[in-house]
């Protein structure tokens, strides 16, 4: 079993910074990239568990796409991150008095990261590829293939809603 990751109180604060708003200084904008990437994303796998431990007890979290990744409390300080499908959002925690106490990216990748995109004409599928190939959703798939595998997703996260549930 993996150890569970630690989530330093500097990294919620270097993370607390807001994106830099439409029109306004660029080098702020560049300034925050560089701060996510040293700060590193909070990596998943599809259809993996991961546990973060926080510096701080949480009371609310906040999932960006809950279509990419799956956030729950444990208790106040363990969050249990499960990737849905690929794809990159963030996970905001809050404290019992609404304080924002962590912001992060959260990244999910296929087990592998083996994608590949078929191009076919003027239409675009991505797949991840392991063992064999299964569609996934990328901005810029064909719109009647990426609706279709949505709604397989969507589908196959309701069973697996309904699965957590019984429990």
């Amino acid at each position: 079993m993996r150890a569970a990751s630690r989530i330093p109180l500097a990294l919620a604060v270097l993370l607390v910074t807001p994106p830099a708003e439409a029109g306004g200084d660029p080098l702020l904008a560049v300034e925050q990239t560089v701060a996510y990437e040293r700060a590193g994303a909070v990596r998943l796998t599809i259809d993996f568990a991961e546990l973060l431990v926080l510096d701080e007890p949480a009371s609310t979290i906040i999932v960006g796409n809950s279509a990419i990744a799956a956030a729950s409390l444990t208790d106040d300080r363990t969050l249990i991150l499960t990737g849905r499908t690929a794809g990159a959002t963030n996970l905001i925690v809050l404290d019992a008095e609404g304080e924002e106490i962590a912001n992060l990216v959260l990244e999910v990748v296929a087990a592998g990261n083996h994608l590949i995109t078929v191009h076919q004409g003027q239409s675009r599928r991505t797949f991840a590829c392991a063992r064999r190939c299964e569609p996934v959703l990328s901005v810029g798939d064909d719109a009647e293939l990426f609706s279709a595998t949505a709604s397989q997703i969507n589908t196959r996260s309701g069973f697996t809603d309904t699965g957590q549930a019984g429990q």
